[in-house]
């Protein structure tokens, strides 16, 4: 199995539709695994800067969490591939401290370091994939933009590679916190010390692109976000792709030696 782990409910498809969409093409089996998929209660929902400001922009009714769990099973089943949603995590602008208290209150916060009272950086890491899940490649994101839970799941990646270092594990550089000059370098500079990554590219031919776009068209939630509209998704997906060294499209991982 290639399995995609994947912090939210878009990020694996953002980043790595087109690689997703190839690997279905050649009849390989393909599993996403949402990693922070939990599903809030109302009364677990802190009242802050974050999650007022995310709920507005995502305008997805009165359960916006669900509504995005279902855009990102419209993308990932729409690309060919299995999907798991790990439910016990939630999303770091959810998560608590044990009094009680909002762990990521602001924007700022979540692109900061992991909070060390935060019970998913302390516990995610330790936990074991079920043996029932023969893996040929793990991709896991690289940790560009610096989200927390981002930081969490590299780490977990990390953590597995080191009980099973058989393993072949590749970090994919996660769209569209690439478009952000340096992104890529500061992430990066997590493996200085004992880690060895060596920079790769899956090409990708019109087929995969497209995929890769229509399942991004699916996040309906997520384009107001980043984009203008799904042209200018589009668009931008393009050219965010094209490797003029290459002279095709692509996408970028760095494979742990």
């Amino acid at each position: 199995m290639y399995l995609f782990l994947s912090p939210h409910f878009d990020d694996a498809v953002l980043s790595c539709g087109g690689t997703i969409a190839r690997l279905v093409a050649e009849s390989k089996p393909v599993t996403v695994r949402t990693v922070m998929g939990g599903v809030p209660t109302l009364e677990q929902i802190p009242e802050t800067p974050i999650t007022r400001d995310l709920h507005r922009r995502w305008d997805r009714g009165d359960d916006p969490i669900q509504a995005r769990r279902q855009e990102d099973e419209a993308a990932v089943k729409g690309l060919g591939a299995e999907l798991v949603v790990m439910s016990v995590w939630l999303d770091c602008v959810y998560r608590r401290s044990r009094l009680g208290e909002a762990l990521y209150p602001t924007e700022e916060s979540i692109f900061g370091e992991i909070h060390p009272d935060d019970e998913a950086g302390r516990l995610l890491p330790f936990v074991i994939l079920p043996q029932t899940e023969p893996i040929y490649t793990l991709y896991a994101p690289l940790g560009a933009g610096h989200h927390v839970d981002h930081q969490v799941t590299r780490n977990w990646a990390l953590k597995l590679r080191e009980q099973f270092p058989w393993l072949a594990l590749e970090f994919y550089e996660e769209y569209p916190y690439t478009e952000d000059a340096g992104a890529v370098e500061a992430a990066l500079s997590h493996f200085a010390a004992g880690w060895r990554l060596e920079p790769e590219v899956v090409r990708l031919d019109e087929a995969h692109v497209a995929a890769k776009i229509r399942a991004i068209a699916c996040y309906e939630s997520q384009i107001s976000t980043f984009w203008e509209s799904v042209e200018a998704m589009e668009a931008a997906t393009r050219r965010a792709m094209w490797d003029a060294a290459a002279g095709s499209f692509v996408e970028r991982y760095w494979r742990l030696l």
